[in-house]
């Protein structure tokens, strides 16, 4: 496999995974391409480009099945879902949302669709949620039906924008 900056990616995904974003190093990454460390930043400058590109793909996902012109509600539940399918996975895209949030924020939730206020309102309490929906995993800590909760209080949030 040639190494580019979507196979990098694909590989950090796969990291992500399986072991989490602690595990989820330039060494490491080189390590599962099975190259040295200093050809990856041919491709990527940096760990927080790194991040940036590992949002952008899950960012993608949602985008693939909400286009912008989506229900916010239905995007903002299809980013959740997304996230939970990976491991730390809000963590990595609201890294990525710190450094790049244009980047970064689904089409349907972008501050073009819904205003800066209410798109970085909805990204914060997505991101925030499910990484302590995510934490409180890893912890075993049991919780109540937390997507009837996240779905309740991200409408409360959108329908605040609309007033």
């Amino acid at each position: 496999m040639a190494l580019t900056a979507g196979s990098i990616t694909t590989t950090a995904l796969d990291i992500l995974s399986r072991y989490g974003l602690g595990d989820l190093s330039m060494r490491r990454l080189a390590r599962e391409l099975d190259v040295q460390p200093s050809a990856l930043y041919w491709h990527v400058k940096d760990k927080q480009e790194l991040f940036v590109l590992v949002a952008t793909r899950m960012n993608a996902e949602v985008d693939s099945r909400c286009p912008s012109t989506s229900d916010p509600l239905v995007t903002a539940m299809a980013l959740r879902e997304i996230l939970l399918t990976y491991r730390d996975g809000a963590e990595i895209m609201l890294l990525g949302y710190s450094i790049a949030p244009g980047e970064v924020t689904p089409g349907a939730l972008s501050v073009e669709v819904l205003g800066e206020a209410v798109s970085h309102g909805v990204m914060a309490h997505a991101l925030g949620s499910v990484v302590i929906e995510q934490n409180r995993g890893l912890f075993g800590i049991e919780t109540a039906d937390t997507g009837a909760e996240f779905i309740s209080s991200t409408a409360r949030l959108l329908s605040a924008g609309d007033s």
